[in-house]
């Protein structure tokens, strides 16, 4: 059987895959591309093809949890859940053993005829690579795309407009998008002892910093304390001897979004937007005059202080969403 491509880069106008009973299992011929950028890497198989049938499947992977997203032709969604990972911190082989042994049971086998798979820690064609291959282990004729959950990040908030993304969760990230390039241009997170301002680990230390050193009213560094059962001892001890303190200092946020009527505590949360800003955002050129969206759960959560920071630093909101989820779709189902 033959199935015409489009595909411009090579001289055949025809490719053979398998018997019809293996359509969605036998694609002899793959096409791969990739583009290194600053940061991310796109990296797409078999992308000039005219397949068949099958649905589409976005990824939208963490360190800890996935979200696999199934799409059809008549715009029906089913959602799925999954253990996530860093391919960064994994060997090729691990991730490819770490993508099959994931992914949810229910979509298995199932025809499938595009899969964008967004992760945190996709960073080069070595995590891109090793992605694609674990997925065209289990569907061969689909077209696969791996990249960085920052870029996920940024379709889903700018979709086919140039502009600014952000990433603002337990720990913060932003760059410059254009739809037609990818990720054009970033600003190093550098984590959340050098950087990752205005995510919820920064919120978290900036509290703990303001209840210990007396910077806030007695009254309001006691409460803290008291509503988290603390000591300043053990904040040391978790922040400089357990292992995660980024998660532990995040978890704060939560605290703060309780208390966000108490002026400190607001005035503090707009303070950290201010500084991912300046510090993120206006360092970039090429961010000049772009709207800007964000995305995570500290933007959503505390979104008046951030709009706030915005009118301050004169950034234009574009939008602001808890989860990358809703844009993505929107951004693939006409794709």
């Amino acid at each position: 059987m033959h199935i015409v491509t489009d595909n411009p880069r090579t001289s055949k106008e025809y490719f053979t895959i398998a018997p019809t009973r293996k359509i969605q299992q036998s694609l002899y011929l793959s096409y791969k591309k990739s583009l290194h950028r600053n940061i991310g890497v796109e990296f797409m198989r078999n992308p000039h093809f005219i397949y068949i049938c099958g649905m589409k499947l976005i990824v939208d992977s963490g360190s800890t949890k996935a979200l696999w997203i199934a799409l059809d032709d008549n715009g029906k969604i089913e959602r799925f859940e999954s253990p996530g990972m860093n391919p960064a911190l994994l060997s090729e082989d691990a991730i490819m053993s770490a993508v099959t042994e994931r992914m949810p049971a229910q979509i298995t086998g199932a025809p499938v005829s595009e899969i964008w798979f967004y992760a945190a820690g996709c960073r080069s064609a070595r995590e891109a690579d090793a992605i694609c291959r674990a997925l065209e282990a289990v569907w061969q004729s689909a077209r696969t795309f791996a990249g960085s959950d920052m870029l996920g990040a940024a379709r889903a908030v700018c979709g086919n407009s140039p502009g600014v993304a952000a990433i603002l969760g337990t720990g913060s990230n932003c760059a410059v998008y254009s739809p037609a390039q990818g990720i054009v241009a970033s600003t190093p997170p550098l984590g959340f002892i050098l950087g990752d301002e205005g995510s919820g680990a920064d919120l978290g230390k900036a509290i703990v910093n303001s209840a210990l050193k007396g910077l806030w009213s007695r009254e309001l560094s006691e409460k803290f304390l008291k509503d988290n059962a603390l000591t300043q001892g053990y904040i040391i001890d978790r922040v400089y001897r357990c292992p995660e303190p980024n998660r532990f200092l995040a978890s704060f946020a939560l605290w703060a979004k309780r208390n966000i009527s108490d002026s400190q505590v607001s005035a503090l949360i707009t303070g950290r937007f201010v500084a991912f800003i300046e510090r993120n955002i206006k360092p970039l050129p090429q961010a000049t005059g772009l709207p800007a969206g964000f995305v995570g759960s500290v933007a959503h959560g505390f979104e008046s202080q951030l709009r706030e920071a915005c009118t301050r630093c004169g950034v234009e909101v574009k939008s602001i969403a808890k989860s990358p989820e809703e844009g993505l779709i929107n951004y693939h189902r006409t794709k």
